[in-house]
């Protein structure tokens, strides 16, 4: 076996990861030390109860609600190697001493949420009265913290309550000072603007290299971006000994998609007039479909994930739930639920992804396409199983509204052939109005192509004739034949 191994229990939310680790501890905790790890307290919360009750074991919790000083007695409890089960969040796995995990098994539930690109825009004021006097700007736009300033950044730090600084200017500092992290200044716009970028990559292949074991209990490990860099690295995937025996949920479910074509802030903000509202107006497309939605839903309780540039107002039978929805329970009575998580990188983010691409040795394309994964295809299928749908007792038939085509038929594919796609409610996408000059491009283009393969006229005079580049008349009439 290659050592650098990370078996996976992958399958769908609900389907029994976490209760098969959990039935074989008794057995294991005669040989092993484990750590288990979450990502919130509240998850670990139930977990531990959860163990307590079903395997008869009373593990050591270390969070913040537990302990002082979560990282410290962290370390202490490790270095002690007394202690055989041990649960504590994905962050304090992360920030430990990795050398201390040697001779544990390290078991992770859920894969951990790895990238943290941020953007700031200051002004150019704002920018000179708070960060200026303390960076130096590179030629690659990479900010450095002036030496003799760090002692004082570190101070405003701690007194972060009664700091003169603003709490964008406050995060830039701060990430000077940690490491995986890279923040780089953008040149004052001529709006004086200027875009400050936070790039940082929560490494966690440390702690998996120095752990016996690392097994990850998760729907789709591969496809995220933690499972991209362990690729990149040389780490290989195996299967887990809790990977369950899941046969699908066994119950009908009905998903009705928004758009047939792609899913966006920017569509969703379409207005009939063809331009893309800049805040919401109930008159924009998504608004639109919602209502379609509210109608068919009626008065019956249903969740709804969404971003803060949503502002659709629901009835109160509406539940708004957070759009990361890990460890959320306690809506299992709830069968439907809308979906309206979106995964695109914006340009701001997009700059950062070449940085990220340097941090990970991993292209900018792979990157992009898990980071867009596990906010768009993940991010939806761990909001739909907080619902009845990973009831096994419930057997009503499930609804979901879901972004577009493609995420119905990405869900059809991992529910199964119980999961049947209406479009009843289904819209092509408004389109946005062309502006007057690429309508007068279109004007002008299709005259050149009409003067080439109808009147015969050579490139070099249509150039002449109609004012335009001839490099631009043989573009548009490379493929056609002129008329003779």
């Amino acid at each position: 076996m290659n050592p650098k191994t990370i078996f996976i229990a992958e399958s769908l939310p609900g389907s029994g990861k976490s209760t098969k680790f959990i039935e074989a501890l008794p057995t294991l905790m005669h040989t092993s030390k484990i750590v288990y790890a979450m990502p919130t307290n509240a998850l670990i919360r139930e977990l531990e109860l959860n163990i307590k009750i079903n395997a008869g074991i009373s593990p050591i919790v270390i969070t913040s609600e537990t302990v002082d000083h979560v990282t410290a007695h962290l370390e202490k409890v490790l270095a002690a190697n007394k202690q055989p089960l041990i649960m504590v969040t994905h962050e304090a796995l992360r920030l430990v001493d990795p050398r201390l995990l040697e001779g544990w098994e390290l078991v992770v539930d859920e894969v951990p949420s790895v990238s943290d690109c941020k953007t700031h825009p200051f002004d150019s004021t704002s920018y000179l009265g708070s960060l200026a006097n303390y960076l130096t700007i590179g030629p690659d736009k990479k900010a450095s913290l002036n030496p003799e300033h760090i002692a004082l950044v570190e101070t405003m730090i701690r007194a972060k309550d009664t700091s003169a600084l603003s709490k964008p200017a406050l995060e830039v500092l701060q990430a000077m000072l940690t490491p995986k992290c890279s923040v780089e200044v953008e040149a004052q716009s001529t709006k004086g603007k200027r875009l400050v970028r936070i790039v940082s990559y929560r490494d966690f292949l440390p702690a998996f290299s120095y752990a016996n074991s690392v097994h990850v209990l998760a729907n789709n490990v591969q496809d995220t971006l933690l499972g991209v860099h362990a690729k990149y690295q040389g780490w290989e995937f195996e299967p887990s000994e809790f990977t369950p025996m899941f046969d699908g949920y066994g119950k009908r479910v009905e998903l009705h998609p928004f758009l047939t074509g792609r899913y966006s802030k920017t569509q969703s903000m379409m207005q009939r007039n063809g331009d893309s509202a800049e805040a919401w107006d109930d008159e924009v497309q998504l608004a639109a479909w919602l209502r379609g939605v509210i109608a068919m839903i009626g008065d019956e309780e249903s969740l709804a994930f969404m971003h803060e540039w949503v502002k659709f107002k629901f009835d109160a039978n509406v539940t708004k739930l957070p759009i990361d929805s890990r460890g959320i329970n306690g809506y299992q009575d709830r069968r439907i639920a809308i979906c309206l998580q979106h995964g695109n990188v914006s340009p701001d983010i997009a700059l950062s992804l070449h940085t990220l691409s340097e941090m990970l040795g991993v292209p900018v394309a792979e990157i992009r396409k898990a980071i867009e994964f596990e906010r768009f295809y993940e991010s939806t299928l761990q909001a739909i199983a907080r619902t009845s749908l990973r009831d096994r007792d419930n057997l009503e038939p499930v609804t979901l509204f879901v972004q577009n085509m493609d995420m119905a038929k990405y869900l059809q594919g991992m529910l199964g052939r119980l999961a049947i796609i209406s479009t009843e409610l289904l819209m092509t996408p408004w389109e946005k109005q062309q502006s007057e000059k690429k309508k007068a491009k279109a004007i002008i283009q299709a005259e050149a192509v009409s003067m080439f393969q109808s009147e015969g006229i050579d490139r070099q005079t249509i150039a002449a004739k109609l004012n335009i580049p001839y490099h631009q008349v043989r573009r548009w009439t490379a493929k056609l034949q002129r008329a003779v």
